[in-house]
């Protein structure tokens, strides 16, 4: 959206975000005031450690930047150049900075989100609240622990029949991840600056 003011509210239904945009709201927050514009982000997305977490292309990155701006997540603000042409600047609200502190301090419920929501959070904990490292993986630890021991009792329950059997197969290759996934939260405690 532009300099114009935003016509509509939005929804009163929670609203549901996925990681690409809380990665976006991430680095609208860890860009601070100033704001960033979409190349700058775009590139972001292609480099470093956020690069070896997710990859967003320039069209998604600009779709999911409409949704926050629409959900009046971030601003955007058209910076009109005379020799090229004109871009826009995204600047994270107080809600989207609101969303993005609510995102952060909720561990994920699977095993699965680990290697994507998990490592997002863990990124933008450790720059923007370093603070909250340790108890962000403690927290994750408890999560995985609690779904590990779920998974244990399922694996040991009396077979009864071949969907079981294949069912009993599948159920300890979670639980093989879910055990994996805890060893290297562990790894990871103490934190220090090689985490």
């Amino acid at each position: 959206m532009s300099d114009t003011a935003r016509s509509e509210s939005p929804p009163s239904r929670r609203l549901r975000l996925g990681p690409a945009e809380h990665s976006l709201l991430g680095m609208l927050a860890s860009a601070e005031s100033e704001g960033i514009h979409g190349y700058d982000l775009a590139r972001q997305y292609t480099v470093g450690a956020l690069g070896e977490i997710i990859r967003l292309e320039p069209g998604m990155l600009y779709h999911h930047l409409k949704k926050l701006d629409r959900f009046g997540l971030l601003t955007t603000q058209v910076e009109r150049q005379s020799d090229r042409p004109d871009r826009q600047i995204h600047t994270l609200t107080e809600a989207g900075a609101s969303q993005l502190h609510t995102w952060l301090r909720e561990p994920v419920q699977a095993t699965r989100e680990i290697r994507l929501d998990f490592l997002l959070k863990l990124l933008f904990t450790r720059r923007l609240a370093p603070e909250r490292l340790h108890d962000l993986v403690q927290q994750q630890r408890a999560v995985l622990a609690t779904l590990a021991g779920s998974l244990e009792r399922q694996v040991n329950a009396p077979v009864a029949d071949a969907d079981a059997l294949e069912r009993r197969m599948v159920l300890r290759l979670r639980l093989a991840q879910t055990r994996a996934a805890i060893d290297w939260l562990e790894s990871l405690l103490p934190l220090g600056d090689d985490a």
